[in-house]
Parts: C-alpha cells; structure tokens; sequence
C-alpha cells in the first residue's frame, strides 16, 4: 500500500484518503498491524464528523492493548472472514451485490476492470479476489490520494462512480454484518467507524 498523503492541493481529499487507508490497515490480519496504526487511526479520523474522532480514539486504545498480544483479535478476526470451516462475515462484495455469489464473478470483475481504468495493474502481492473489502478500501485510498495531490479531476470523479455504483452499495452491509457479529470489541467499534464513514460518505455523493 502506498504511504498517506504528505504534500496537498486538497485537504479534504487528503482527508478521505487518510480515513480509507486507515480503515484497510485496521481489517489486515492483526498480526500485520504495524506499531504506528494507533497513531493512523487517530488522526485519519480527527478532522471527520462527531462520532467519528471518539471512535477512532476507542479503535486506537484497542489496538494499542492488542498490539502486544495479538492472539485474541487474530482468533476474532478469524472468525469473522477466514474461517477455516465457515465465516461469519463475507469480505468481499459479491455476497452483497450478487443474488448467487461467485467469486471472481461479474462483482469481482467490476472491481478489477474500475483498478485497470484508474492504471492499477493486477498486483502479485493481492492474495484474495478484486472484490474483497480491503483492496476496495485501498482503491478508494489511491483515488483519494491522487486526487488530494494533483489538479485532475478524473480522481474525484472515478472515486463518486465507484462508491456510488458499487462500494456504497455494500459496504454499510458489511459493517452491519460485523457489528451483529459481536466477536470481539475491537470489531464492534470499527464496525461503527466503517458506519459513521458510509454516512459521511453518503451524505457527499
């Protein structure tokens, strides 16, 4: 993932780029934190509207606790979107958007085809499909990131499409399906931040 925005032309670009790369560092597997994501949470969601600042306040002070003994998020977020013998929670938007999910299905598809639109070329490193909820949210950072640094308006735009047609029409799902989970605390309030995030969202485009 590229770092967050350092110099910028728009601050509330800027902003939103700092939120969504926040949010996909915190649903990374805990064992992939870094000892900054604290730090990362706190500010992302500093300038956002009220709950907003106080969530991520909360999500750093449980990081901050876990960061030293992982073993209880890893298990939570096990459950919640690896399995092994079955998940509580599909990460990735097919579950959402398709009437017989497919992985690497028409869903999967759109998501590759909007990365290869904004020049992203299919990653090596990716280990899941286009789809799945974090590559979405670090698509949504990169869109964000290049908007805040250059003067191209074809950023903002295919950042409103892709939320407009697609992310914006699952992700709110997705938070609701983790926060009725109620696997671990940690996930209950970043399931309320993701929330939070989709109305701010909402009420932009």
């Amino acid at each position: 993932m590229t770092e967050q925005p350092i110099s910028v032309l728009d601050s509330v670009a800027a902003t939103r780029a700092n939120v969504y790369y926040a949010l996909a560092r915190a649903l990374d597997q805990p064992n992939n934190w870094d000892s900054d994501l604290p730090q990362i949470l706190v500010e992302a969601m500093a300038p956002m509207p009220e709950p907003l600042p106080e969530l991520g306040e909360r999500l750093a002070s449980h990081v901050f606790e876990l960061i030293e003994d992982r073993e209880q998020a890893s298990i939570a977020h096990a459950k919640l979107f690896l399995g092994p013998f079955e998940i509580l929670v599909a990460p990735w938007a097919c579950f959402y958007l398709e009437d017989e999910p497919k992985l690497m299905g028409p869903t999967s598809q759109y998501a590759a085809q909007a990365y290869a639109d904004a020049g992203l070329a299919p990653s090596e490193k990716r280990k899941d499909t286009p789809d799945h909820v974090t590559h979405e949210l670090e698509f949504m950072y990169y869109l964000a990131f290049n908007q805040a640094t250059t003067e191209d308006v074809q950023w903002e735009e295919r950042a409103m499409r892709f939320w407009r047609d697609h992310l914006g029409r699952w992700l709110p799902r997705f938070a609701d399906a983790v926060a009725d989970a109620a696997v671990h605390p940690f996930y209950d309030v970043l399931a309320a931040t993701i929330k939070g995030v989709c109305t701010v969202e909402a009420e932009e485009n």
